[in-house]
């Protein structure tokens, strides 16, 4: 991490997200979705058929767990093809709204701390560094969209997104989490063979030797250390319709003045003349 070929990489990201900042800037949603789904199919297609040649001899045909689309970048893909094939706009609205902050922060992420087989595998690196780029593009576009008017509605959906996927990733943990024991001749039982996954990160941290995300005081702490980034990191990009909102109900109704107290007395003295005449 942090070597020249990641360097390198975290340069050409730069690049290619502000050209596409730039020259895509006037695109319509439904485009947008367009290319996120092309981009999408390029990026598991490459991914895929890589893995599964390259670990031949050991999966013959499968997909290696790890690789599942459960992290927080990879289930976009599920989000892409909802929007795609769906015509529902109270769930692409809810599906935006996520999609803006966990695109952005994670996609960064992502981009800031690659995996390992993503910087040996040449063609990996190519699908890993181009998929992160688009969504992070596809985010910056979101969160400047004309079409989309923030709130801080859409502030409260994508954090009860987040908190439902962080529930399903570790459903999903616990389910390709497997052990096989093996039993001495004195009975004693010993792990031979473990095989887990990581998705959302609600496992272990991203990598060791993060100073908040760690598990130096257990998982308990990293798990609310990861629950407030994750608050933080959702806030920190509604922080404008938030502070609209609060201002919008600081504001008092305007009081109704009391009409003078001679008014119905004039008026009386108004009726009353006219009743004489």
């Amino acid at each position: 991490m942090f070597g020249t070929l990641h360097l390198i990489m975290i340069g050409v990201c730069a690049a290619v997200c502000a050209a596409m900042c730039v020259f895509l800037r006037k695109l319509k949603l439904k485009q947008w979705y367009k290319i996120l789904m092309w981009v999408g199919i390029v990026s598991e297609t490459i991914k895929v058929f890589t893995y599964i040649l390259r670990n031949e001899q050991t999966y013959g045909g499968y997909l290696p767990k790890t690789d599942l689309p459960f992290h927080l970048c990879s289930i976009q893909l599920i989000f892409i093809a909802l929007l795609n094939f769906t015509h529902n706009e109270k769930l692409h609205r809810v599906l935006l709204a996520f999609m803006m902050p966990s695109c952005l922060v994670g996609g960064l992420a992502a981009i800031l701390i690659p995996t390992s087989s993503s910087l040996t595998i040449p063609v990996i690196t190519f699908q890993y560094f181009m998929y992160h780029t688009v969504i992070v593009a596809f985010a910056i576009y979101l969160f400047y969209c004309r079409e989309i008017e923030w709130t801080a509605k859409d502030w409260g959906n994508a954090l009860k997104l987040l908190c439902f996927l962080t529930f399903v990733a570790i459903y999903v943990n616990s389910i390709c989490y497997d052990v096989v024991e093996f039993t001495n001749v004195d009975g004693v039982k010993t792990v031979e063979y473990v095989s887990r996954v990581n998705f959302m990160y609600v496992v272990d941290p991203p990598v060791s030797g993060l100073p908040f995300l760690n598990k130096n005081h257990g998982w308990l702490v990293y798990f609310a250390h990861l629950a407030f980034t994750g608050l933080f990191a959702v806030t920190l990009c509604y922080i404008k319709p938030i502070v609209k909102a609060l201002k919008k109900c600081g504001k008092k109704a305007p009081a109704t003045e009391a009409l003078p107290d001679n008014t119905t007395d004039e008026t009386n003295d108004f009726a009353e003349n006219k009743a004489n005449n």
